[in-house]
């Protein structure tokens, strides 16, 4: 959008002016450069509107048919500097409010947000969404009674700490997952002092819905004083959730282009079109007695000829395919087709020519892309989320392609609460991403960064030759943090962290122990700060 299409600073301070003496009753948010909420300016929380108070976004306000409408105002307002939309509010659902949104980074550096209209009555309460914990830590006695767990639990299962202790962890399990807990506890008692073993069950909210966990239980039943297993139980619902629902798609698109293909084409032996539907028609641009090889691969991505003139030539041998290809629609751009091809057989089994089905299945490859990056990386820094770390580092550790080893750097930003105390969550988040742009410049090729905790970042590092190659990685991954700068509220922010390595060579090693190593070596980096303050430490 060109500036003489973007609204004046001075004309943007003249229109709130005017919109906070127009509705007295109106209630107001200040609104940070990434979307999220922030405090409000002291001017601006003078101005005497009622405040949004406790929302992490405008999001969280309004029903969810209406947070469209929100990010189209959001995306206006970046653009033109103001915009307004009609929503309605999850506290009065049944009438409209208007929301006024304006640019005024100039003067107090934060968007303004004000929500307007006769649905905004003068004793109405904006509740703002409400944020479940994702980890509870939990102590169990060597028959898996519970002896501690944290406040977490009662969001998390609805149950209160002291009605837990005493009982059988089983009990919470789901019944379908029971024997795979008992196995996973089984495989954890033979592990060493100190080992950890994972596994992903579902457990029972105490109003019965399922809960899934990856719960990772720590050994440390040879301890004389305090035989226990310490459990981390990190909710994953939402994952599995994206995960049944990648499945869920595709099954659902298969069934469709079963039972309801977009386009059927039969062609004779010598691959001359005998029959087309009309939809088939309008996406081949041919007609009965045409070339479908000449006719289809006019319309086909050049990337793909070759894949679908194989196909084509196969199929008339008697070599049924099913492939995906890119389809040049004009009016349409770009489109994704799913191919099944079928050969036609007489009763003596020679190829009497095929049927083709072809379906339109851009939407569903956008969506699996969607889906399949919402259940591998962590929205807000954009690294591997802790499944997909976990996932990466046991492939590295068991893939069939042999290289030199694995190296696992485990990194936790240092002071990092003190900066969400004084400059919000919004510099937080901000300091977090850029800790993540950080890393991933600096690791090796075909490593990845993961984010497996608030400020605990891991990388999975394949081809590394020896304990001197990771250190090495390690240092330039502090580098690398030391050369970023996060520039917030007049002051400049340089993250320090503290970093553990450990190294596997090929074929050795498992992927708890070595993650566990990496974090054992960063933790002593921890303790030892303060006197060398070293800023590596390497473990095996």
């Amino acid at each position: 959008m060109s500036d003489k299409n973007v609204m004046k600073p001075g004309d943007r301070d003249a229109l709130l002016a005017a919109v906070v003496a127009k509705h007295p009753d109106a209630f107001i948010a200040a609104i940070g450069r990434n979307g999220l909420c922030v405090p409000l300016p002291p001017e601006i929380a003078e101005v005497g509107l009622r405040p949004v108070e406790g929302a992490s976004s405008m999001l969280g306000l309004v029903v969810d048919a209406d947070q469209r409408v929100v990010i189209d105002a959001w995306t206006e307002v970046i653009a033109a500097g103001v915009a307004n939309c009609l929503v309605r509010l999850v506290a009065a659902p049944d009438r409209k409010a208007r929301m006024h949104i304006l640019d005024a980074t100039h003067r107090y550096g934060v968007y303004i947000a004000v929500i307007s209209g006769s649905g905004i009555a003068a004793d109405l309460t904006l509740h703002p969404e409400l944020v479940r914990p994702r980890l509870v830590t939990m102590l169990k006695s060597p028959v898996s009674v519970v002896t501690e767990v944290g406040p977490e639990i009662l969001p998390l299962l609805g149950w209160a700490p002291e009605e837990l202790i005493g009982q059988r962890t089983l009990e919470l399990v789901h019944p379908d997952d029971q024997q795979r807990a008992i196995t996973g506890w089984m495989d954890m008692l033979s592990t060493p002092h100190g080992s950890a073993r994972r596994v992903r069950l579902r457990h029972l909210h105490r109003d019965g819905h399922t809960v899934w966990f990856e719960v990772t239980n720590h050994n440390y039943l040879a301890d004389p004083d305090n035989p226990r297993v310490a459990a981390e139980m990190l909710d994953i619902s939402d994952e599995m959730a994206a995960q049944e629902a990648v499945r869920a798609a595709e099954q659902l698109m298969r069934r469709l282009t079963e039972t309801i293909p977009l386009s059927i084409v039969q062609v004779g032996a010598e691959g001359r079109i005998t029959f087309l539907n009309e939809r088939a028609a309008r996406q081949v641009k041919a007609q009965v007695g045409d070339a479908l090889a000449g006719a289809l691969l006019d319309q086909t991505e050049p990337v793909d000829r070759s894949l679908v003139g194989a196909a084509l030539s196969g199929v008339l041998t008697g070599e049924d395919t099913d492939f995906e290809y890119g389809h040049r629609e004009p009016g349409a751009g770009n489109r994704r087709i799913r191919a099944n091809l079928r050969a036609l057989t007489d009763d003596s089994g020679a190829v009497t020519g095929a049927i083709i089905c072809l379906a339109d299945v851009t939407e569903e490859a956008l969506l699996r892309e969607k889906l399949w990056r919402q259940a591998t990386f962590d929205p807000l820094t954009g690294c591997h989320n802790r499944a997909a770390t976990m996932t990466a580092l046991e492939d590295a550790l068991g893939t069939a392609d042999r290289h030199a080893g694995t190296a696992v750097v485990f990194l936790d930003l240092n002071s990092f609460k003190p900066i969400n105390d004084r400059y919000g969550h919004a510099a937080g988040d901000l300091l977090l991403s850029q800790v993540a742009a950080s890393l991933r410049s600096a690791v090796p090729s075909g490593a990845i960064v993961g984010r497996i905790g608030g400020d605990e970042f891991v990388a999975v590092c394949r081809d590394v030759t020896g304990r001197d190659h990771a250190d090495r990685i390690g240092a330039d991954l502090l580098a690398a943090l030391s050369a970023a700068r996060v520039h917030v509220a007049g002051s400049t922010l340089v993250p320090h962290a503290s970093l553990g390595v450990a190294w596997a060579p090929y074929g050795a090693g498992d992927s708890d122990e070595l993650l566990a190593h990496a974090d054992a070596a960063m933790y002593a980096v921890k303790r030892a700060r303060g006197s060398a303050d070293p800023r590596v430490s390497l473990a095996s």
